[in-house]
């Protein structure tokens, strides 16, 4: 019988392709070493392999830039958060600072008028103005133990405050200047000319000053001292409009508080003047 055609590849083995791939290593050094020829086409090889690489390459460093921005970002991000913490904690404690100055100012402005002549007072500090921020009454941390009486006048660094209205142990209530109910005796520190000052809500007016003598805007008013509450000379108001108007023996006057009232924090509690009390009339001598 005619012998079977076999269409069988025959591997190679192993021990045969290593012997083969070193010969042909081998060589290719050889021919390395001696023919130019060879190393310029390895030159040509690798410039048309360049662009393989880089392409190969772009993975790898797209992989590390992604990762280089990420990282950079959470470090930028992170400090911008301490940035931003570190601003407040400075505004803050810049506006501490500033808040303190102006208490101080007020203190020694306070103490000044102590030094000025103004009599005896007992320094007090604002605690509460109640629920309504726009009340016209506010408390203080002085009361009774600390002298201070029903009706007593109160200061601020810039003027007359108001009034104590209601005495605690401990504590006052002081009612503002501009309450409905104040009325105020004042004169023009210019002039000397007498009138009143009345409270009314939030602000003060002037109704009733004579036509027939001069009133000019920024005059100020102070306490007359005709009274026995408000001793002379405090600042009440300041003039900001004033004209004579016809028909009328009246100025038409707009003023507004000397004192900071909505502001202030600490004030100065003046107790009233106090009237001598000169007793029952002497006998006349008998006449011979």
């Amino acid at each position: 019988m005619p012998e079977e055609l076999s269409f069988t590849h025959q591997r190679i083995r192993p021990a045969s392709k290593f012997i083969v791939l070193s010969l042909v290593s081998t060589a290719l050094m050889m021919l390395d070493t001696r023919y130019d020829a060879v190393r310029l086409l390895k030159g040509h090889v690798a410039t048309a392999l360049q662009p393989v690489q880089w392409l190969a390459n772009q993975p790898v460093r797209l992989y590390d830039s992604a990762a280089g921005f990420w990282q950079e970002k959470r470090e930028l991000l992170a400090e911008n958060g301490r940035l931003k913490n570190e601003n407040i904690q400075l505004r803050t404690a810049a506006g501490q600072s500033a808040h303190q100055a102006r208490e101080l100012a007020e203190l020694r402005m306070l103490q000044g008028l102590q030094n000025q002549g103004i009599q005896a007072g007992t320094a007090a500090e604002i605690i509460s103005n109640g629920r309504d921020p726009l009340s016209d009454k506010v408390i203080i941390n002085r009361g009774g133990r600390n002298g201070v009486r029903n009706g007593d006048a109160v200061i601020d660094q810039s003027g007359l405050y108001g009034q104590v209205t209601r005495v605690q142990p401990f504590s006052a209530e002081v009612t503002l200047l501009t309450n409905g109910q104040t009325v105020i005796p004042v004169m023009v520190a210019r002039t000397g000319v007498r009138t009143l000052v009345y409270g009314s809500g939030n602000r003060l007016s002037l109704p009733y000053f004579p036509a027939d003598a001069e009133l000019l805007p920024s005059d100020f008013l102070v306490t007359s001292g005709l009274d026995s509450v408000y001793p002379a000379g405090i600042p009440v108001a300041r003039v900001q409009q004033a004209q004579r108007a016809s028909g009328t023996p009246y100025y038409q006057a707009a003023v507004s508080p000397a004192a900071r009232i909505r502001s202030s924090k600490y004030l100065l509690v003046l107790p009233q003047t106090q009237t001598p009390d000169t007793g029952p009339p002497a006998p006349e001598a008998a006449t011979p």
